[in-house]
């Protein structure tokens, strides 16, 4: 048997650090650049208003209680069941 040699070519990409630059000049500038950017971005952010948290708050609430309700009647129910099981076979 002859055995064949495969050889693949693969595009290799390499990529270059970007030169190093005067840090102190530099720093300063991105930093007030930033911190602008920062206060643009917080100005567009739009507040719910007072009824509309109290509204959500209350939605939370309200579904917590009934998830934890439904969990405790399906607890209370599956612990007499084995209860019962376990009373008829023990």
């Amino acid at each position: 048997m002859e055995e064949k040699n495969i050889t693949t070519q693969t595009n290799e990409v390499k990529q270059t650090k970007p030169a190093p630059q005067a840090k102190t000049a530099k720093k300063k500038d991105n930093d007030k650049d930033s911190f602008a950017d920062y206060k643009a971005e917080f100005k567009k952010i739009v507040w719910p208003t007072r009824p509309e948290v109290v509204k959500k708050t209350a939605t939370v609430v309200v579904t917590s209680l009934i998830v934890g309700a439904i969990i405790f009647c399906m607890d209370t129910v599956f612990t007499a069941g084995y209860s019962a099981i376990i009373g008829l076979l023990g």
